[in-house]
């Protein structure tokens, strides 16, 4: 008996409910000015659209229109109700296109996280290239180091990043990038600019910048040097690729970093040189393991693995400069 009076209660509470297509019979008439017209909108019969516009006036306990003439003029109670109709109605409109740009990989938002040496030249000329056909895709980029990286994903606070370290992390995805090699960048008018590529031994005895820990291409240099025994003069350090390169431009001295930083400085006052034997390093990209990528996601990954890939160890960058 009760479960009976509570089903009967649920049904007069639906009764009372307005619904979408009532709704949609009320703004189409206002829009159209007639039943008649309001009903060819919608693709239903003229009496369709009577009775939905009854039903509303009765659910919502509202006078909506003066029946005048045969013709249904809206009250003002019901222009009230039209101005917040058409504000959901606007909401739903964006909410489709939003779907349409993210269905049709138009839109999307993008927050990505990598190291400096991308960030700075690299990244960005990748993402200018890749939302040109994506107009309507919000991109945020930040270059920090890769425990910085690592930590913005995790936390859900970038959606993928690029590392230069083989994290063993439960929290990501990893997926290793090709292996590219690293570059001498000289200043122009430096001796060693006359070659067309430069080994260790060249570097003895010249005036030279460190990249610092926490840089891995500094580390296999040091290792390198050593190997060799080679001993340049080191006159600066700097754990940043970019200021290494910024002060061979002003004629510090030379230095070893990797190809993407270098073709960014790479002009009138820096040249760039392969360098023998090749010192190949390795980056990755990182994704949230417990967030599945977005359509928008997968293809900058996609997109951004077959561009890094022409910086691959076979095709290392030839002699730029004078």
């Amino acid at each position: 008996m009760r479960r009976s009076c509570r089903n009967v209660m649920l049904r007069r509470e639906r009764a009372r409910m307005i619904n979408s297509r009532q709704i949609e019979a009320f703004r189409a008439l206002i829009l159209s000015g007639s039943a008649t017209s309001a009903a060819n909108f919608l693709g239903v019969s003229q009496p369709a659209v009577s009775r939905l516009l009854q039903d509303l006036e009765r659910q919502l306990r509202i006078k909506l229109f003066q029946r005048t003439g045969g013709r249904l003029v809206p009250t003002g109670d019901a222009m009230i109700l039209y101005r917040e109709v058409e504000r959901s109605f606007v909401g739903l409109t964006r909410i489709e296109r939003v779907a349409a740009d993210l269905r049709e990989r138009r839109g999307g938002a993008l927050r990505v996280a990598a190291l400096p040496a991308l960030a700075v030249g690299f990244l960005p000329e990748f993402a200018a290239d890749f939302m040109i056909q994506r107009p309507t895709v919000d991109i945020a980029l930040h270059g920090m180091n890769s425990p910085f990286v690592l930590d913005w994903v995790i936390n859900g606070q970038c959606d993928l990043g690029v590392v230069g370290h083989n994290f063993q992390h439960a929290g990501i995805n990893f997926e290793m990038l090709p292996p590219v090699a690293a570059v001498a960048v000289l200043p122009s008018r430096h001796p060693l600019a006359d070659k067309e590529v430069i080994a260790p031994e060249d570097f003895e005895g010249q005036d030279f910048i460190s990249v610092a820990a926490p840089s891995l291409i500094g580390y296999k240099f040091d290792l390198l040097m050593e190997e060799h025994k080679v001993r340049p003069r080191i006159r600066a350090e700097t754990p940043l690729t970019m200021i290494a390169c910024g002060m061979v431009a002003a004629g510090f001295g030379c230095a070893v970093v990797d190809p993407f930083t270098a073709k960014r400085y790479s002009g009138t006052s820096l040249v760039v040189r392969p360098f023998r034997p090749t010192t190949t390093f390795q980056w990755a990209i990182i994704t949230a393991a417990l967030a599945p990528d977005s359509m928008i996601v997968a293809e900058f990954i996609a997109a951004f693995r077959q561009t890094f890939a022409s910086y691959r160890v076979e095709d290392s960058p030839r002699p730029t400069g004078p």
